[in-house]
């Protein structure tokens, strides 16, 4: 079977691959997550209750190999990774995005931005916001070089975690329909190339590797 990009749910958030250790977003999505979506971070409920989804994830034969997640300015945590301090309100924040390491270079991180961009095109928000690093990224810290490689940029500085911005209406707007557009590339993940033979998957360390 080929990987697909689904919608998530705080239902599904159990299903995420193991975060780094010590990992602030982890701590929040991990324990104590039942079928219901119990025990959630607030943030990821109050999402889906708006948009009727917290994030994107890439499923290959059931396992989640990549994922973007989102919520709106009002619902972030006041401390953390993506805090809110200077979030444009017009802006829906990406809390998260991960491609496991052995799916990097498969351009899984290009086509979950476009996906979510596509979705949030139909809400309010005008815009994707995040913050970034200027090394390899984290679980919940994209690096600053992928967030450029798929049409982000920077709008305010700051020498550790500067936050990037991506305007949805000159990402669609060339489009003259981008809604079957959005809808082909939620149904579809180009084929992945077959892992080379004898190489160990990690347990769980990933990062984004290549956007293209």
């Amino acid at each position: 079977m080929r990987p697909r990009i689904r919608r998530f749910g705080t239902a599904d958030l159990h299903r995420l691959p193991p975060t780094c250790p010590g990992c602030p977003l982890g701590a929040e999505l991990q324990p104590g997550l039942d079928p219901a979506g119990n025990g959630a971070a607030t943030w990821a409920r109050a999402a889906e209750a708006e948009w009727g989804f917290c994030g994107l994830g890439v499923v290959d034969e059931d396992r989640v190999v990549a994922y973007l997640l989102l919520t709106s300015p009002l619902h972030l945590p006041r401390n953390g990774p993506q805090s809110g301090f200077g979030v444009n309100p017009d802006a829906a924040v990406v809390m998260s995005v991960r491609v496991l390491e052995e799916y990097a270079g498969c351009g899984l991180g290009r086509q979950l931005v476009q996906a979510a961009a596509a979705r949030i095109a139909r809400t309010q928000f005008q815009a994707l916001e995040t913050r970034a690093c200027p090394g390899a990224g984290a679980c919940a810290i994209p690096p600053a070089g992928f967030l450029e490689a798929v049409g982000f940029t920077a709008i305010q500085p700051h020498p550790l975690n500067p936050r990037y911005r991506l305007d949805l209406s000159r990402t669609v707007r060339w489009l003259p329909d981008w809604r079957p557009v959005f809808d082909r590339v939620l149904d579809w993940v180009r084929p992945l190339p077959p892992a080379p033979a004898g190489r160990a998957r990690p347990k769980s360390r990933g990062g984004l590797g290549s956007a293209t």
